[in-house]
């Protein structure tokens, strides 16, 4: 690899291994939770601040070492040639979307790995109706996954046909990155029902509404991946392509358009702050006081 792809890497794994040694800190992770309260404006009682922050720490120290080990892998690989061409000078591009790719897993194994503690002597509060996946991701981001996974698989195609045809088209990073998205997104949509068809033993209102809250924050994660590596996949079937002949021109034209379509997306849902979408998804008639540290001590005590 060139100075530049050692760079990346150096920097990502750098990242990792900070993102990690950090869950082990109390204050970072004390500081984790309260922020994620703060940012969707809800309380977090005293008495869940370390259940919230362990799971919150258990997510991010998972998708640190999950995408520490597969830069590593990636770097490894490219370096020694196993199976990848290590003379692209885009490389450091690749690390990239392996990084993120592990960062999806990592989230997975951790997501999987962890369960919120039960308590069964205690009263519980159940919702009334039936949760999916659709309550806790955005419609732009959910739809928006599998769209742009479904039109970078559709660049590959249409780039094999191209390149089989003469077409001056950089075929390998666009395959590298449209494998790896729907390698992803299949990921997620596994993960993401397991995750969901997890029961969610609550005590309280408040308890509920912050398993809730881990569980899109989770879900965020994972969703991440997939359009993240199907974006580089279709930026790199708009710019790699290059040519005069009209299918080439279509296929560059219509990559264009989805691409503007996505980053318009991206803004729109950026705008709509989607870390809360399950607030108003769920929570709509949400109050103050059914997360305030008051009632939480009352639905205990009556237990």
């Amino acid at each position: 690899m060139d100075g530049g792809s050692w760079f990346i890497t150096i920097a990502w794994l750098v990242l990792f291994v900070i993102l990690g040694a950090l869950t082990l800190v109390p204050a970072y992770a004390r500081y984790s939770a309260l922020r994620r309260a703060y940012r969707l404006g809800i309380t977090l009682p005293a008495n869940l601040e370390a259940e919230v922050a362990h799971r919150l720490m258990a997510r991010q120290r998972g998708a640190a070492i999950g995408g520490g080990l597969l830069t590593a892998l990636a770097a490894a690989a490219f370096t020694w040639e196993l199976g990848v061409d290590n003379g692209s000078d885009q490389t450091g591009l690749f690390i990239v979307g392996a990084a993120f790719a592990g960062i999806g897993i990592g989230a997975s194994v951790a997501a999987l790995a962890g369960r919120p503690a039960a308590h069964p002597d205690r009263v519980r509060v159940a919702r009334s109706n039936a949760v999916t996946v659709r309550d806790y991701v955005a419609p732009l981001e959910l739809v928006g996954a599998r769209a742009v996974v479904i039109a970078a698989v559709v660049v590959l195609i249409v780039g094999a046909v191209l390149a089989a045809t003469g077409s001056d088209i950089g075929l390998y990073p666009i395959a590298f990155f449209a494998v790896f998205g729907a390698v992803s997104l299949a990921v997620f949509e596994v993960v993401s029902r397991r995750i969901i068809d997890r029961p969610q033993p609550a005590g309280s209102t408040a308890e509920l509404v912050w398993d809730d809250a881990v569980r899109a924050s989770t879900l965020r994660d994972l969703v991440t991946a997939p359009l993240a590596l199907g974006a580089y996949c279709l930026i790199f079937g708009v710019f790699g392509v290059t040519g005069t002949d009209a299918p080439v021109l279509v296929v560059t034209i219509v990559g264009g358009v989805f691409l503007a379509l996505l980053v318009a997306a991206a803004i729109v849902t950026i705008a709509t702050r989607p870390d809360g979408y399950f607030l108003r998804r769920l929570w709509p008639d949400l109050r103050w006081s059914d997360t305030a540290e008051a009632a939480t001590a009352t639905s205990t005590d009556a237990a």
